[in-house]
């Protein structure tokens, strides 16, 4: 039975992680999750919200569950 909930939530963070961004919307100056500044060229891409740092350990613990 664990089987058949492990694959529907793989499926599950599949989809979360698929689903397209805003970059239409503006950027943090500051990240939401350490404070620390976002740099300028950063804020460019538009939607961004976590420095280069914090944003590198989410993606290493997101790789951690696929």
């Amino acid at each position: 039975m664990s089987d058949i909930i492990d694959t529907a939530q793989e499926l599950q963070l599949k989809q979360v992680n698929i689903q397209p961004r805003d970059y239409s919307t503006p950027s943090l100056s500051e990240c939401e999750e350490c404070g620390n500044a976002i740099p300028p060229e950063r804020q460019k891409l538009g939607a961004v919200t976590l420095c280069i740092e914090c944003k590198s350990l989410e993606e290493k613990y997101a790789n951690r569950y696929r």
